[in-house]
């Protein structure tokens, strides 16, 4: 097949984190070195690991300077090698950038969410100000953006007012799990011992965790069952409120925060869990309701932002301001077998659509529609 557009991925999230841009970019760019396409990939990444076959890797490591490091990287060495290279297309999967480049180079940015300028409070200063600095002209900038969802997509376009045909919604996909068991040997070294509701996700105000310490006290009072409430994931910023509301509650000790797990003990976390809950206020996609649903666990969910796009038909709704409705809720798959089976089986059916093949293909077509002008 004959080559169409030459194309640089600015792939730092590939080795400078470990969350949810670093498992879209390493998962996208995994699948795409393996499709045939008529474009040739060029991934720029910090560090060197010869883990693809088609896609040519250069690194392009980070400056040793003592101020402005970063930056120089961002400003002037990324624009220099997709001069170097040829690029007729630079994309950007981090949402921040890319910059400087010249007139004939296509611009592509991934937004994933606009929290930052939607609800800044619950952002870190430095992260609102980058934001509000630079995104607009970004946008301005890009000749497609690609969001993970039609929500996103909508936000973008009432933002920035950015041109509908200039937005391109591509699903991502979400990793598969082997089908397991819960193992109880796993679950006891983290305090499990009884049923229990899974979180899964960084505790950070966005998550809405201090309404499920609510509804959970709710619970807790209004049955006579014990089932513990378990949290994971990292720390994260402007936590300090939720920390003061889990010392002073009732049921604290029937609360368990296992902070970072491995993969292979999360995917046990989803097994095992009588339902997972997810009670964010937004989300650009996310990612934990569908990987709950892979895992063959029950979801109840809030209807904010894209979620009810990642949840479909097979997840519980409730408003994330509703710590009542989500309390009944979790009685409910408490008490009702057959409803839990039946979220089951659904969830199963609906996550098949959200795959990284689909979203490869669909991202190399966009990229090829671009180059040639359509």
């Amino acid at each position: 097949m004959a080559q169409n557009a030459r194309i640089l991925v600015l792939a730092d999230p590939l080795d400078n984190q470990h969350a949810g841009i670093h498992v879209y970019t390493r998962e996208w760019l995994r699948v795409l070195d393996n499709i045939q396409s008529g474009n040739k990939y060029y991934v720029a990444r910090l560090n060197k690991t010869n883990e693809f076959k088609n896609i040519t890797e250069i690194v392009l490591p980070m400056p040793e300077l003592l101020f402005g490091g970063r930056a120089s990287r961002l400003f002037f060495q990324l624009p220099a090698l997709a001069r170097e290279i040829g690029a007729d297309i630079v994309v950007e999967p981090a949402h921040f950038g890319p910059f400087m480049l010249p007139a004939h180079i296509k611009r592509v940015t991934v937004i994933h969410d606009l929290t930052p300028v939607k609800f800044p409070h619950w952002h870190r200063f430095h992260s609102q100000m980058a934001q509000r600095l630079l995104l607009k002209s970004i946008l301005r900038k890009a000749s497609l953006i690609v969001t993970n969802s039609k929500a996103t997509s909508a936000d973008l376009i009432e933002y920035a007012n950015v041109a509908p045909n200039r937005v391109a919604m591509v699903y991502p996909g979400v990793t598969p799990f082997l089908k397991v068991e819960a193992e109880p040997r796993i679950l006891l070294n983290y305090g499990i011992d009884r049923p229990y509701f899974f979180f899964a996700g960084t505790i950070e105000p966005r998550k809405n965790l201090r309404g499920l310490l609510r509804a959970y006290q709710l619970f807790r009072e209004q049955t006579n069952l014990d089932h513990q409430l378990v949290l994971t994931g990292a720390k994260g910023w402007k936590s300090g409120s939720f920390f003061d509301e889990l010392s002073t509650h009732p049921f604290q000790k029937d609360i368990i925060l296992t902070g970072y797990v491995p993969a292979e003990h999360l995917q046990l976390l989803y097994a095992g869990a009588l339902a997972f809950v997810f009670p964010s206020f937004y989300e650009g996609f996310g990612f934990p309701v569908v990987e709950a649903m892979k895992c063959g666990c029950p979801v109840l969910c809030s209807n904010a932002g894209s979620l009810p796009e990642a949840g479909g038909p097979a997840a519980l709704y409730f408003d994330p301001a509703d710590h009542d409705l989500l309390a009944r809720l979790m009685k409910h798959i408490a008490e009702d077998e057959s409803s839990r089976s039946e979220l089951i089986e659904k969830g199963f059916s609906h996550a098949e659509r959200f795959n990284w093949e689909n979203m490869a293909h669909m991202m190399d077509e966009h990229f090829t529609m671009l180059f040639s002008g359509q």
